[in-house]
């Protein structure tokens, strides 16, 4: 199955029209009347609008992102060193890009924030070396079709309070129907519910994070990343095996064996991406990438793995009495690599976890998104981040209830040099409530920690009792460890949000969630995996709020999206709000 962003005969219909004369045209600024004006899905020119260097030309042609029906690319060159931003307008709906950070006579620029099915006219406003503006006309784009089966979003915002920006969607349909191919989409909707950002390729994409560099770098289960630029280009795609290893089972398959078979073409990528680099360590076996990858301030990525270890007949009977089968135990590992995909540093949490005195609350499932009747899902593992000021690596485990924090040291190769354990048989002493299942532990400016407690197997919480149901947070905790002495270490709960789902009961949610400090100190929750008994059991929802959290009970919802019903199931791995599209080195 493949991404069907255009039809053949539109994408032939795009090479004749961008080959043709009238596609590229060179402008004058000292012209004074317009050529006739075309409009096509690929590009067309006009003369400039306004005249202010009449020494400075400029052509501009426009192509349609290979990977995104709501993008372009334009080429634009100018006979003067110029700084180039664009503004793109229809009757319902304007972008005005960010201006690119360097001078040059050649610009090869991203159009993005486009809603489908609009005819836009591009201006380019030119600016010299000495800061004078001219503006040309780039002629017309029709943006296209997502060819996919999208809801309507039901957005509440409050424009004074809610961060400015696009919301990046990870949207995880459960039932797509065939003919609209393979991958699960990155969307990114506006403060309008407008989708204005598209990103699909192969398998799930999830964990997307922009990069220093402008790029975003995302995992796709079950053995990869990929790093992608604003026009879903890939850059690097690593790769832990070339093949799909044993043990890696479809999170949605009843029948691992048949999963395993169906994954060569899952993960085989949009045509043109590049072939994938391995990360082999001479010293471990990894046998999965998942979850996540994050880019690291030296230049290298952290990301999460997998190995298998054996298990003695004793250590089975202990874990999982009246099991008979051989099976292996599947530990997380990270990984820290180079672009040039050279192994690093890997911390297994089978060297510093003991997994008869922490089995966690899954080694005995034979069904899930790591494992077989053979490989058992111990730790599971969601998040990692790397903290510049400790020199740590922090890693979430899932099934073992734990914030884990390592020591990255000099060394090269193995690694297990802890530096605390947050959770479940902690090595911190606690202040506030303990979390279950975490997920997206994220590093704030202050050193403290925040995340998304799930809350699964919560003590003192009943299904069958409303006075005692269960609940899902986002929370934030104080982590005192700057002191010589360790035994003084601690942590401190400092703020908790909850909110009550649509039937006035708290909100859970069993899987996946995210949250995020934004730019203006808001908070995005992402209650990823709701899966309660309304409207009907079974159904799968998420939902997004963004929250004020000096506000009362926690904080002001000020940004509150619902996706998924009893027709649509969906989840949401995570969500991020961008300022704008136009980020890193290349934008001013």
């Amino acid at each position: 199955m493949r991404l069907k962003s255009f039809s053949f005969l539109f994408f032939l219909l795009c090479l004749i029209s961008c080959s043709s004369d009238s596609s590229t045209t060179s402008l004058d600024s000292s012209t004074t009347s317009d050529p006739p004006k075309e409009t096509v899905q690929s590009s067309t020119t006009e003369a400039p609008t306004e005249e202010l260097n009449e020494a400075l030309s400029l052509s501009v042609s426009i192509e349609p992102a290979p990977y995104s029906p709501i993008a372009a690319s334009l080429d634009i060159q100018s006979s003067l060193p110029v700084s180039v931003q664009v503004i793109a307008s229809s009757e319902e709906h304007a972008v005005t890009t960010a201006r690119t950070s360097t001078f040059s006579s050649s610009h090869i620029f991203p159009l993005v924030g486009l809603r489908q099915s609009q005819l836009y006219d591009i201006e380019v406003l030119a600016i010299d070396e000495s800061g004078e503006t001219s503006t040309f006309s780039g002629g017309t784009f029709i943006s296209g079709e997502i060819n996919f089966p999208l809801p309507e979003f039901d957005l509440y915002v409050d424009l004074e309070l809610a961060q400015p920006g696009v919301t990046l969607i990870e949207y995880n349909a459960w039932e797509v129907p065939e003919e609209f191919g393979d991958g699960d989409p990155v969307i990114g909707i506006d403060h309008e519910g407008q989708v204005v950002f598209w990103y699909r390729n192969t398998s799930v994409t999830g964990a997307v994070e922009p990069t220093e560099r402008g790029t975003f770098i995302s995992q796709y289960f079950p053995l990869g990343a990929r790093e992608f630029d604003l026009l879903g280009n890939v850059a690097y795609n690593w790769q832990v095996s070339p093949e799909p290893p044993e043990g890696i089972a479809e999170l949605r398959s009843a029948d691992a064996l048949a999963a395993l078979e169906s994954l060569g073409e899952s993960i085989s990528g949009n045509p043109g991406d590049p072939d994938p680099i391995l990360v082999k360590p001479d010293w471990v076996n990894l046998t999965s990438f998942h979850h996540e990858v994050f880019p690291m301030q030296n230049g290298n990525f952290l990301g999460l793995s997998t190995t298998n270890h054996p298990t003695t007949p004793e250590q089975r009977e202990l874990l999982c009495p009246g099991d008979e089968s051989d099976f292996e135990i599947t530990s997380d590992v990270i990984v820290e690599f180079t672009p040039d995909g050279e192994a690093i540093r890997t911390w297994d949490l089978w060297d510093v976890l003991d997994v008869e005195e922490i089995p966690g609350n899954h080694i005995c499932t034979v069904d899930g998104r790591f494992v077989s009747i053979d490989f058992r899902d111990w730790t599971h593992a969601n998040a990692v981040i790397y903290d510049e000021i400790r020199d740590a690596v922090i890693v979430s485990s899932r099934h073992t209830d734990q914030i884990i924090a390592f020591d990255h040291l000099n060394s090269t190769g193995p690694q297990n040099s802890v530096r605390w354990i947050l959770g479940n048989q902690g090595t911190l002493p606690l202040e506030g409530e303990l979390f279950y299942h975490p997920h997206a532990v994220e590093l704030q400016s202050d050193g403290s920690i925040l995340l998304y407690d799930n809350g699964n197997f919560r003590p003192g919480t009943n299904p069958d009792d409303l006075a005692m149901l269960n609940y899902s947070r986002a929370v934030l905790y104080e982590i005192s460890d700057s002191g010589s002495d360790s035994s003084e270490w601690k942590a401190t709960q400092l703020w908790e949000h909850r909110v009550d789902d649509v039937d006035d009961k708290p909100l859970y949610a069993t899987i996946v969630g995210d949250t995020d400090r934004m730019e203006n100190g808001n908070v995005l929750i992402t209650h990823g995996g709701i899966w309660p008994t309304y409207p009907k059991p079974g159904t799968q929802r998420a939902r997004i709020i963004e929250v004020v959290p000096e506000g009362i009970n926690g904080g002001d919802i000020v940004w509150d999206l619902a996706l998924g019903d009893a027709d649509v199931p969906v989840t949401v791995y995570r969500a991020e709000r961008l300022p704008s599209l136009y980020f890193g080195p290349n934008w001013e």
